[in-house]
C-alpha cells in the first residue's frame, strides 16, 4: 500500500472542528429513545467491525469500499479520538492508501491489512507529538478514487496541540502534604505545608479533584456502560526510563524522610500531568485506559508499606472506564 504523508500546523481551524467548552450552551434538540437506540446501535456496528477485523473467521467475507471508508473511519475515531477537550493549536495529515477491489469489493482480510497499517500511520503521528498534550481530535476516511480495480483513499487526520486548560492549576500557594494515610477510616486530610487547610484537603485530594472535573463537559446527557475497573496504578510499576517513579512514591526512610512529605505546586503539576497521560493513554500507547472505553472516575489511596524493611509512602490510583453512551435528558 503506498501512501504520502505530509502535516500542516495551521494556527485555527475553526471551521473544522468543534469543541466542547464549559462556556458553550448545550444543544438545544433533545435526544429521544429512537435517537439513543440508534446510538447505541452504531456502537454496536462498529465494535462488531473491529471484532471482525480481529477474527480468524473473516475468510471469504468481502465488504463494500463504501462500507470500507465508513467503517474505517468510524473505528479509528472510536478508539483513538478526543474531540471532547480543547487545545491550543492544531496539525492537520493527509495519507493515502490504495485497496485492491473485485467487483467493487474488498476482501475483510484485505480490510484488517489496510486498517493495521493506518493504526500504525496513527501511532508513528501520535508518537511525533507529546505524548500528553497532543491527542487525535478526528479522522476523516474519504474515497478519492476507483481506477480499475484500485480504489484509492486517503486518511485526512486532525491532532489537537496541547491541551488547553484540562485542569484547574496549581497556585503559588498551592504546596501540599503529600496524602493522608487512614484517611478512608476517618483520620482528616493533612492540609498544606505550612500546616493551613487541615481537615479540609491534601495533596493527593488535590489531585483526585482535578482529574475528576476537567474543564470540558459534554454537550448532551450520557451514561457509562460496560464499567472496567483499573486497580493499583503507582509509581512501582509506572517509571520512566531512567527508573524515576511518574506517579507519586517515596523510597526508603531518608534522614530527612517525614511522613509529612511536602509536595510543591510545580510538583503536583507534574504529577497531574504524569497522571492525566498514563490515565487517559490506551495500553497500546504506553497507557492503562481499555480500548475503546473512556475515563469515568478516579481515586487516589494514599498508602504506607513495608517490603524487605523499605519502607514506601505512595499514591494507589483507582480507575473506572467504560463505554460512553448518550441518554435522553432528564426532565426537571
Amino acid at each position: 500500500m503506498r501512501k504520502l504523508h505530509f502535516v500542516i500546523l495551521l494556527p485555527l481551524l475553526v471551521g473544522l472542528l468543534f469543541s466542547c467548552q464549559k462556556e458553550q450552551e448545550p444543544i438545544s434538540s433533545k435526544i429521544d429513545q429512537a435517537q439513543l437506540e440508534k446510538s447505541q446501535q452504531i456502537i454496536r456496528q462498529i465494535e462488531g467491525f473491529d471484532t471482525k477485523l480481529n477474527s480468524n473467521l473473516k475468510s471469504g467475507e468481502t465488504i463494500t469500499v463504501d462500507s470500507l471508508v465508513w467503517y474505517t473511519e468510524a473505528l479509528e475515531n472510536y478508539n483513538n479520538a478526543r474531540p471532547d477537550l480543547q487545545y491550543e493549536n492544531f496539525a492537520v495529515s493527509k495519507t493515502t492508501y490504495t485497496a485492491t477491489l473485485d467487483n467493487g469489493n474488498l476482501s475483510m482480510q484485505d480490510a484488517s491489512a489496510l486498517f493495521s497499517t493506518m493504526q500504525a500511520d496513527l501511532n508513528t503521528e501520535l508518537a511525533n507529538l507529546s505524548p500528553t498534550d497532543d491527542k487525535l481530535k478526528l479522522t476523516d476516511v474519504v474515497l478519492d478514487s476507483i481506477e480499475g480495480n484500485t480504489a484509492y483513499l486517503s486518511a485526512n487526520r486532525v491532532f489537537g496541540l496541547k491541551i488547553s486548560a484540562m485542569y484547574d492549576a496549581f497556585d503559588e500557594d498551592d504546596d501540599w502534604i503529600w496524602g493522608t494515610v487512614g484517611q478512608e477510616d476517618g483520620t482528616p486530610p493533612a492540609g498544606k505545608c505550612d500546616g493551613t487547610m487541615v481537615g479540609v484537603s491534601d495533596g493527593s485530594d488535590e489531585l483526585m479533584r482535578r482529574l475528576n472535573n476537567p474543564n470540558f463537559v459534554y454537550d448532551q446527557r450520557y451514561i457509562f456502560v460496560g464499567l472496567v475497573p483499573v486497580n493499583y496504578i503507582n509509581g512501582m510499576t509506572w517509571t520512566e526510563l531512567n527508573g524515576d517513579p511518574l506517579l507519586f512514591l517515596i523510597h526508603d526512610l531518608q534522614p530527612d524522610f517525614s511522613w509529612d512529605y511536602c509536595l510543591t505546586n510545580e510538583a503536583l503539576s507534574e504529577q497531574l500531568t504524569n497522571a492525566h497521560s498514563i490515565l487517559y493513554s490506551y495500553v497500546n500507547q504506553g497507557g492503562v485506559r481499555p480500548q475503546g472505553k473512556h475515563l469515568s472516575s478516579v481515586i487516589i489511596e494514599d498508602n504506607f508499606i513495608s517490603i524487605q524493611y523499605i519502607s514506601h509512602l505512595l499514591h494507589n490510583y483507582h480507575a473506572t472506564y467504560g463505554t460512553l453512551v448518550p441518554a435522553p435528558p432528564i426532565d426537571d
